[in-house]
């Protein structure tokens, strides 16, 4: 069975996280204007992100760090369980395809 989550549109995607982030600066007892100056966007932007407005991920993870859940985010940045070897990377960067290119 799939997350609710895939039942919604984009833009009402958009909406609840904008909601979301509403109550977030709430819960941290910041206006709109605080959460601006600290994250150095205008408090225009920052209402148009709580009404639903399309906004970017830099603006998002601006919010987020200035709003301390940034870890929410571990799942895009975590590392891979081990490090490659020297070998791995050699044998990855082989199987990738070349560009063509002119043979004079």
């Amino acid at each position: 069975m799939k997350n609710i989550y895939y039942s919604y549109s984009d833009k009402e995607l958009i909406r609840k996280w904008g909601e979301k982030l509403s109550a977030l600066r709430v819960n941290a007892g910041l206006s709109q204007t605080e959460l601006a100056q600290k994250t150095g966007m205008s408090r225009s932007s920052i209402a148009g992100i709580e009404n639903g407005r399309n906004f970017s991920i830099a603006s998002l993870l601006s919010i987020s760090r200035s709003l301390e859940f940034l870890e929410e985010f571990e799942f895009f940045i975590k590392k891979e369980m081990h490090e490659l070897t020297p070998m791995e990377i050699y044998e990855k960067e082989k199987k990738r395809k070349k560009r063509a290119g002119y043979k004079k």
